[in-house]
């Protein structure tokens, strides 16, 4: 979530500056997106990264304070090469303690507590090491710190072996149920190691028994061997090594660890390719190890070098904090653009450190892309922080994403006490004089509900539900999509409502009773609706059992980007009483003493556009809750193939549309060449597509530019550890080019949020509508589960098109879960090597998207609307292929 105290201002020249995400507070990142296009650049690599020999590595360490060292000594089982070298890479101590703390955060199961157990369960071992053997790079010490203390150790004494101990755990990943490990003391003494058969020898088995029974058969291995391991009654065990009849003299000789020893023998010959694995550190995401560095202000040596002014301001306050305007001016002719269908962008990333007694106060970082032709000599860039009076340090990085050139500028920041702006003054007199408004509403005595708004982002799970009340109510009842859930009967009038573990459209109402359980006033609203489309509400009076005489009526309307509201007409029932113009949509009628069971409409329309108006009802004087009637038209799109081609001249009769296994009547059948289109596109920037996000950017573009026609409309989301809808629905061909443009790879993948956040924004968005998923490889970041993904994917019924880049065949788990969207919502999934190859994807998606046909039908009456149902289209002439269900 964006930090609530910060502002970007972007000073008033001919420029479109586009911040593409909010900033981040604390887990700010750096851009790891090179440019592509520039020679010996290696686009795997990490720009800012300084990679370090083995000397260079030494040299940093004996360098750092003993209790970095002391880090390093610790983690050293566990730490990955990647990490050592961004560790080093740190510049102070300040950030080197950020890096500590990302480090725990990335190995923790849970990090929505404050509580790591993985951090707390090593910190135990590593004692328990300590006290225990010699030393921390013993193989039992490694052992223990990669993988966790066993469930049970076990000593062997037994004088056909040398020392022996035996490590079991239920469950070892990698190497099954019941895994036992073993460890072996050699002849000549010395630590105990890690027993690690090349093979199904008798050498290897030679390692494990003692000076004694070597010398009583002349140190020959293979009767050394015989004698020990295998049966008195002859015949070893095909392929172990190990005999699998009879007794050995083990079992007469060592009886009570017989069958311990002999399992783990058996386990480590059994998994001897992969036993040398146990000293590897634990698996961490690879896309999450490079996060601290993009948080941090690092200068590359090897960058070249970017000019850049910065002065520093304080023109205002916010509470007890001042405004610190920190203003960059940026030499145009130093950036390199980059071009995206004719389209030519400077990308231009800002990370920031404020530290305070040389200690990491906070951090931030924003991305902007700006428009190259037109742009200023000097591009300005205005940060606005908010800090306490204090005297500080700002260290900020000015980066041009497309040629790696860079600055780091520090600057004293001395912040003073400021007094409060007569601005400030006006709005907070203005909060007193609406707080005296509401006071006298409840002086007058009027009975009013209100619904405090939720969040507009997706909400799921439990949400806590207020309500603003005044004048005399006895209870309030609770609802959520027309059921009661809750009766309060007592202040607080609040509860905790639970939304479901996918989020989907939900109305919660809340209605005030009176001391004879009538009602007499109440609210509505309406959650997760989507973030486009058109739509009027009206506000107030949204539950009016009995009114009369000069009613407020009050209106909001949300209106898609670039439209204008033509007019907001306001009914009675059916006798227009206002049509207004401007906002604010608030008007008073009068509503006849007599008039008994009604309706108030207000109907919205949008100027120049073929966008039917949007309309809401609400009822008034009715002595309870109207029956809600909810006729919900199931809209299939269908593709049709022959073979693999593609079937577009067929009629409604050819057409049959079977819910539940019984036909039902097609209410509606369109072909969509005379249909507007929305699409939207989904792009992976995580940083496994930095090579290919270029290619990716252009392909997008061309496939916009040849699928929009007059009417069509789109958006674009961008997604690595959290999807940010980089352009809004839009018709411009301009805008998605921007968006594109803004795009840059780094972090962790979240690919089921992306999919559960773009299908979002078709919430109540009509007509032909598709989904495109752009992606290269598994989810590592989201919080929503692949159940729910497909869940909510199911709910929204927008097909979804799937281009894998390079997931490989034998990657059979990531391909299948991708190509899950696809197979339920009557999509199709892509695998191709390169992003070279999107743009033949791009046609045959096209193609798909221009020959489909939409076919609607009314579910039964009386259908429960939790209840997931088939359906299945059967056509003449083809196969058909549309959504495998749908929720009433």
């Amino acid at each position: 979530m964006p930090n609530q105290r910060t502002v970007i201002r972007i000073l008033a020249l001919p420029l479109a500056l586009v911040l593409l995400a909010p900033p981040e507070i604390a887990t700010a990142q750096q851009t790891s997106q090179p440019a592509t296009s520039r020679p010996g650049v290696d686009p795997t690599d990490d720009p800012g990264v300084e990679k370090l020999s083995r000397r260079e590595r030494k040299d940093r360490i004996a360098k750092l304070d003993q209790k970095y060292r002391d880090f390093l000594r610790d983690v050293e089982p566990i730490m990955i090469p990647a990490e050592l070298n961004n560790f080093l890479a740190m510049e102070s101590d300040a950030q080197r303690d950020a890096y500590i703390e990302d480090f725990w955060r990335r190995r923790d199961p849970d990090p929505r507590t404050a509580y790591n157990e993985f951090r707390d369960s090593y910190t135990s071992n590593l004692d328990f090491v300590r006290n225990e053997f010699k030393n921390m790079v013993s193989d039992r010490s490694r052992v223990m710190l990669t993988r966790g203390q066993p469930d049970a150790r076990l000593k062997v004494d037994c004088r056909l072996l040398v020392p022996l101990e035996i490590w079991v755990w239920g469950r070892l990943e990698g190497f099954g149920q019941n895994a036992h490990v073993l460890f072996y003391q050699a002849r000549h003494g010395g630590d105990f190691r890690l027993w690690q058969p090349r093979g199904l020898g008798d050498e290897d088995l030679a390692e494990l028994i003692s000076a004694d029974e070597m010398a009583r058969n002349n140190h020959n291995n293979t009767q050394a061997v015989t004698a020990v391991f295998r049966s008195q009654g002859g015949g070893g065990a095909q392929g172990t090594g190990l005999n699998s009849r009879g007794m050995s003299r083990i079992h007469w000789e060592c009886p009570k660890d017989a069958d311990p020893i002999l399992n783990a023998v058996y386990g480590a010959q059994l998994n001897r390719m992969q036993i040398g694995k146990l000293f590897s550190p634990p698996e961490v995401n690879a896309e999450d190890v490079d996060r601290i560095l993009r948080a941090s202000v690092l200068a590359n040596p090897n960058a070249p070098k970017l000019e850049a002014e910065l002065t520093a301001a304080y023109p205002g306050k916010r509470g007890a904090r001042t405004s610190v305007e920190l203003t960059l001016l940026v030499a145009s002719a130093d950036l390199e653009a980059i071009d995206v269908d004719g389209t030519r962008f400077y990308n231009i990333d800002v990370t920031g450190e404020v530290l305070k007694d040389e200690k990491l106060f906070e951090n931030y970082r924003y991305r902007y892309n700006i428009p190259a032709d037109g742009a200023s000599p000097k591009l300005p860039i205005t940060i606005e922080r908010f800090l306490r009076p204090a005297d500080y340090k700002s260290r900020v990085k000015i980066t041009d994403v497309n040629s790696g050139a860079e600055t780091v500028i520090e600057t004293e920041l001395d912040v003073p006490q400021i007094q409060e702006s007569a601005e400030r003054a006006s709005l907070r007199a203005e909060g007193t004089r609406t707080i005296r408004m509401l006071q006298e509403d409840v002086e007058r005595g009027d009975t009013r509900l209100r619904i405090v708004p939720l969040s507009t982002d997706l909400l799921t799970g439990l949400q806590h539900i207020e309500t603003i009340l005044s004048g005399d109510v006895a209870a309030v009842e609770f609802y959520l999509d027309g059921k009661k859930v809750m009766v309060k009967r007592a202040p607080p009038y609040s509860l905790d409502l639970d939304l479901g573990r996918v989020p989907q459209p939900r109305t919660i109402k809340a209605v005030g009773l009176d001391a004879s359980g009538e009602i007499i006033t109440g609210d509505e609203i309406i959650v997760n609706q989507g973030a486009d489309p058109f739509r009027v509400r009206i506000v107030s009076p949204r539950i009016a059992p009995k009114i009369s005489g000069s009613v407020r009526v009050e209106m909001d309307t949300q209106v898609p980007e670039g439209r204008k509201i033509a007019s907001v007409d306001l009914y009675l029932n059916e006798t227009k009483l206002a049509s207004l113009y401007e906002a604010p949509w608030v008007q008073t009628i009068n509503v006849p003493d007599d008039l008994g069971i009604a309706y108030i409409r207000a109907v919205a329309s949008l100027k120049d556009s073929e966008v039917p108006p949007a309309e809401d009802v609400v009822f008034i004087n009715s002595p309870e809750f109207l029956q809600e009637v909810d006729v919900h038209l199931i809209e299939l799109p269908t593709t049709v193939l022959n073979g693999n081609k593609l079937v577009n001249d067929l009629g409604q009769n050819a057409f049959t549309v079977f819910d539940q296994g019984e036909p039902v009547k097609i209410a509606k059948f369109d072909h969509v060449d005379n249909m507007a289109l929305s699409i939207g596109i989904a792009v992976d920037s995580s940083g496994s597509m930095r090579p290919k996000m270029l290619e990716a950017q252009k392909a997008g573009a061309q496939f916009f530019k040849d699928i929009l026609k007059p009417g069509d409309k789109a958006f674009v989301t961008a997604f690595d550890r959290e999807p940010v809808l980089v352009q809004k629905w839009t018709p411009s061909l301009a805008d998605l080019t921007a968006g594109l443009g803004s795009l840059r790879a780094e972090d962790n993948t979240a690919l089921y949020d992306a999919i559960v956040y773009s299908l979002y924004n078709f919430q109540g968005v009509k007509g032909q509508k598709a989904l495109v998923v752009i992606s290269d490889g598994r989810d590592t970041a989201s919080r929503f589960t692949l159940d729910q993904a497909i869940e909510y994917a199911r709910r929204t019924a927008v097909p979804i098109y799937g281009i894998g880049i390079g997931i490989r065949k034998s990657d059979v788990e990531a391909r299948f879960k991708f190509s899950r969207f696809a197979s339920e919502t009557g999509g199709t999934t892509f695998y191709i090597d390169s992003a070279a190859d999107m743009p033949k994807i791009y046609e045959e998606i096209q193609r798909e998207l221009r020959s489909q046909y939409v076919l609607g039908f009314y579910p039964p009456q009386g259908v429960d609307k939790t209840e997931w149902r088939e359906v299945r289209v059967e056509v003449d002439g083809g196969k058909a292929r549309t959504i495998r269900g749908y929720y009433p």
